[in-house]
């Protein structure tokens, strides 16, 4: 096996340390073989190296013409928080590869970090090439909530949804979103799928949590209380305890303010969220390879 493969499979494997220690002996008699450089570089690039960069960008140098060079490059610096610089990169590489749908998602990403307004419209156009499930189509979910269009951010979420139905994290988008946006009805039965896609029982907690918040948004105070004993009843953790006992006091000390019911609410749907999001990150990784 030749120095180069012998990298090549450490890298495949995950090996990355080893990848780029093959690759850089290997250098060290033909510091100019861009396939080295490559595997050095992305190498790095896993494991936080220096000079990581420096040799993309050299493979840059050497294979000018190369859209996969460029797209590399640009996830090195985008890796390294030279955002201005990794949309460059993407851009060249998109002028050499303009199907590259993956670049077209990068340097939305990479735009948006660097604060141009370009940032949204490639994600878009890569959105709409990659379909509802798209790295692209859930990123654009993130960009318009943090941007404030909560409108726009559940159009996207919705389009998620509907080319995935299973997916929790895309249901939670609509199900939260709906909720900011006032929609309370959609946010109710967002939230109502949600309980019925949960496996687990103690799972179901979450979507209940969720349904409560939308009664005290509606002042219906009687059918929160409702939810809330029935999240009591599947709740092996404890997590509802604070709430219920916001609508049914304990006969000693104070009962726990509405304010801190919105608080613990909010946090059980982040932690729902940290959740499903670990189980879909596990998944990518699974049908990627």
């Amino acid at each position: 096996m030749s120095a180069l493969e012998q990298a090549r499979a450490h890298y495949e494997a995950g090996e990355f340390g080893k990848a780029r220690a093959a690759a850089l002996e290997a250098l060290a008699g033909a510091p100019d073989d861009v396939e080295l450089l490559s595997v050095a570089g992305r190498a790095g690039v896993e494991t936080g190296a220096d000079d990581a960069v420096e040799q993309l960008g050299r493979v840059t140098q050497l294979q000018p013409d190369s859209a996969d060079a460029w797209h590399d490059l640009g996830e090195g610096l985008l890796a390294d928080g030279r955002d201005g610089e990794a949309a460059d990169a993407f851009r060249k590489a998109l002028e050499l590869d303009p199907d590259d749908e993956v670049a077209l998602t990068h340097l939305g990403h990479a735009e948006f970090a660097a604060g141009s307004e370009g940032g949204v419209a490639h994600l878009e156009q890569a959105a709409e090439r990659g379909g509802g499930m798209s790295t692209a189509a859930i990123s654009l979910v993130e960009m318009y909530r943090a941007m404030g269009q909560h409108e726009d951010a559940l159009a996207a979420a919705q389009k998620v949804l509907d080319a995935e139905p299973s997916d929790v994290v895309a249901a939670l988008d609509v199900a939260e979103l709906s909720l900011e946006t006032g929609r309370l009805d959609e946010a109710l039965a967002a939230f109502e799928r949600i309980r019925e896609m949960e496996d687990l029982p103690e799972h179901e907690v979450y979507a209940l949590h969720g349904m409560i918040q939308v009664e005290l948004r509606r002042d219906n105070a009687d059918r929160a209380r409702e939810l809330a004993k029935e999240a009591a009843q599947v709740d092996g953790y404890g997590r509802t305890a604070g709430v219920l006992a916001h609508f049914e006091p304990p006969e000693d000390g104070e009962p726990p303010s509405r304010e801190d019911v919105d608080a613990a609410l909010t946090e059980s749907m982040k932690e729902h969220r940290r959740l499903h999001a670990e189980d879909r990150r596990l998944l990518a990784e699974d049908l990627i390879g």
